[in-house]
Formats: structure tokens, sequence, C-alpha cells
């Protein structure tokens, strides 16, 4: 009987798990999803400094960071170039802001 739970468990443990993966691809797919994505994780702050010098903000950044690095986790489990992808993405889209601000000047 434990044993047929347990495995009833894994079984749906592993159906949840492939449908977040396709749930993810899928978001990676569209460059709307992708955007929001990489906003989130510059949100979540993942290369700057955690420390703050008040350790109530200093763990609420940990705690930023760690779902961040989470979510890296989770985009390069669906394909490796995902997250390289969108930090590319993000540095084209900066660098065409920043040639539109000094032709505008």
């Amino acid at each position: 009987m434990i044993d047929q739970l347990t495995e009833k468990l894994s079984r749906e443990q592993e159906l949840e798990r492939d449908r977040a993966r396709l749930d993810l691809e899928a978001v990676l797919s569209i460059p709307q999803g992708r955007r929001v994505l990489i906003s989130i994780l510059e949100q979540c702050g993942v290369y700057r400094t955690a420390y703050t010098g008040e350790a109530d903000a200093t763990n609420f950044r940990l705690g930023e960071q760690n779902i961040g690095l989470w979510l890296i986790n989770q985009i390069e489990m669906v394909g490796p170039t995902n997250y390289p992808t969108l930090l590319l993405e993000r540095a084209k889209e900066t660098e065409e802001k920043r040639i539109a601000v000094v032709d505008e000047e």
C-alpha cells in the first residue's frame, strides 16, 4: 500500500516537473516571455552585492538572489543556451536604447 502511494506521488511529481518545464519552454519561446524573465532576474539582483549593513535588509536581498539563482537554474535546465540568450538580448536592447538617446542629442 505504501509503495503504491509512493509510486503515485513520484509519478505526480514527475508530471508536475514536466509540465513546469514545458511551461517555461513556452515562455522562453516568445520575446515577451524572455523580457519578463530577464526583468524578474534583474529585480532579484543576482549580480549585485546582497550586503547592506543591516541584517534584515541583507537577508531579504539574499532571499531575492536565491530566487534568481533558482530561476536561472530552471532556465538552464530547459536548455543550456537559454540564459545566455536572455543576457545577450538584454544587452542588445540596452545598446539600442543608448544609441537612440545619443542620436536624439
